[in-house]
């Protein structure tokens, strides 16, 4: 791989070697949705790792805050977190991929360097994603000058096995996503001249052999992608004024469908795609406010509208939205106060911890145990 590579953290100790960390996974090997509530929910706390055998237990401290730790610091924080559907958790740990079991949150497994990354089609791997800069990378080329990287993608093990070499994408096209066809990609094609100064992207979406790793089909032009997750990828056309502008790209089927409507209001900004690619939880832009959180079924249509969210605010509309899915269960956690939340889509129930966890900021919902 030609790809830059970021170093690792040095000396956290709950990040283990691929050979020490093997993961010993107790995910459900049963396609169905998980009726039960969830169990074993794993949390940052907000610089100690904390479980909860049920949403109104009281927590085990599975990994305390280091004791040379600051007060305000976090060494547990995870990027781009995510559950699939195998049961692992994976993120991003200052610069390096890694994948932990549920079952022993206090130990993470080394998977490799990232600024990003996407789930695999196959089960217990996930893509890790590597840049270097344009200028050298794409040197003699002639692109837009939004176009400040050149990325790289190599498939993962999340047990850390060594697996095969990456590959370098073609100059100017940013990988998203992974489909039964090939990798799905940003292809930046213009800079828009109405942004002055501040270089913003003109895109389309497109998809690349999954053999040649070459750009074989558009899928969607001027469009800017919203969300991504292991079996859906969500854009919203750019030069749309009517209802229908934002489409969920099914990646095993080979499909589009449109977003179902919401009552309340519009989808706006990101959303959290779950594992199986049928729940789509995203903030809903309303009459009287953004801070509605609604959830969306991708598969067979519908909108569920969970109300006002204390814990979302105008920055959801851009950056990730303060979710987890666990299955078919959506964890929500109010950073502000420690309320703890989980709504059940399949069933439409939502149940709310009794008293609120005692947390900082920074705390994050990882998953829970699927077993």
């Amino acid at each position: 791989m030609t790809a830059a590579t970021p170093c690792l953290r040095a000396a956290l100790p709950w990040l283990t070697s691929a050979v020490l960390g093997a993961l010993v996974l107790t995910g459900c090997n049963s396609d169905e949705p998980q009726a039960a509530p969830p169990r074993g929910i794993v949390l940052n706390l907000g610089g100690s790792i904390g479980v909860l055998d049920e949403i109104n237990s009281p927590v085990k401290i599975a990994a305390k805050r280091p004791a040379e730790a600051k007060p305000d610091e976090d060494i547990y924080t995870l990027n781009e977190q995510s559950q699939l559907s195998s049961g692992e958790i994976v993120g991003i740990d200052d610069g390096t991929l890694v994948s932990l079991d549920p079952a022993r949150p206090e130990r993470a497994t080394v998977l490799g360097p990232a600024v990003t990354w996407f789930p695999s089609q196959q089960e217990h791997k996930a893509w890790a994603v590597t840049e270097q800069p344009a200028t050298t990378a794409c040197a003699g080329e002639t692109l837009p000058e939004s176009v400040t990287a050149r990325y790289a993608v190599r498939q993962h093990d999340l047990s850390g096995r060594p697996g095969p070499a990456g590959y370098t994408l073609p100059c100017g096209i940013r990988p998203l996503a992974d489909s039964t066809q090939g990798v799905i990609g940003l292809l930046t094609t213009a800079d828009d001249p109405s942004t002055g100064n501040a270089k913003k992207a003109r895109t389309d979406v497109v998809l690349l052999d999954a053999k040649t790793h070459l750009l074989t089909r558009t899928l969607a032009k001027n469009a800017s992608v919203v969300s991504t997750g292991p079996s859906r990828v969500i854009w919203r056309q750019e030069d749309c004024e009517q209802n229908g502008c934002v489409t969920a790209y099914d990646t095993t089927a080979n499909k589009n469908t449109s977003l179902p409507d919401c009552t309340a209001g519009t989808p706006a900004g990101r959303g959290v795609i779950s594992a199986d690619g049928r729940w789509y939880a995203t903030a809903l832009n309303t009459t009287t406010a953004v801070n509605h959180l609604a959830v969306l079924d991708l598969a067979e249509g519908g909108c569920k509208d969970l109300g006002q969210q204390a814990n979302l605010t105008g920055t959801d509309l851009d950056g990730p939205l303060k979710a987890a899915w666990s299955q078919n269960n959506l964890l929500t956690l109010d950073t502000t106060n420690g309320a703890l939340s989980s709504f059940d889509a399949t069933s439409g129930q939502k149940t709310d911890r009794k008293s609120n966890l005692s947390i900082t900021g920074t705390a994050q919902i990882w998953g829970t145990r699927l077993n």
